[in-house]
């Protein structure tokens, strides 16, 4: 996995939204070999909401997933009953150490040119969102 020779070994993380209640966050999920990503807003950082996104999304665009890395933020506590239903393996990357993350790392930061730290992304729309994905996927 490590090679990054095989597809479907998947980096999943959130980038928070403005920092107050009632506020969106985005869900970004990163495949490792192609470097192709996806993105969801998400309304909270509970566990279920993060692992209802993830099914979602996973069923939505017909993925192949063998395993996801993530990191050890709490909204991710749940997500070994994510890793039952799909069947996969579920890596946690050490504390300090996105770099056993770059590539959803570096996604994230493609998304930050366009909504900078603390961005409301109540203002956004779904269709506004998926355009600066499309614009990431295809750079």
């Amino acid at each position: 996995m490590d090679l990054r020779k095989e597809y479907g070994h998947w980096e999943a993380d959130l980038v928070l939204g403005k920092r107050a209640s009632g506020y969106r966050n985005v869900l970004t999920l990163t495949e490792r070999k192609t470097k192709v990503g996806f993105a969801a807003f998400v309304n909270s950082k509970s566990p279920h909401e993060i692992n209802s996104k993830l099914k979602e999304m996973i069923k939505h665009y017909n993925l192949i997933v063998k395993s996801i890395t993530i990191d050890n933020g709490l909204e991710f506590e749940k997500i070994k009953i994510l890793a039952k239903w799909l069947e996969i393996t579920i890596y946690r990357a050490e504390p300090y150490a996105s770099f056993q993350r770059g590539s959803n790392e570096n996604w994230n930061g493609l998304i930050r040119r366009e909504f900078k730290k603390g961005y409301n992304f109540n203002l956004i729309t779904e269709l506004d969102l998926l355009e600066v994905v499309n614009k990431i996927n295809n750079m």
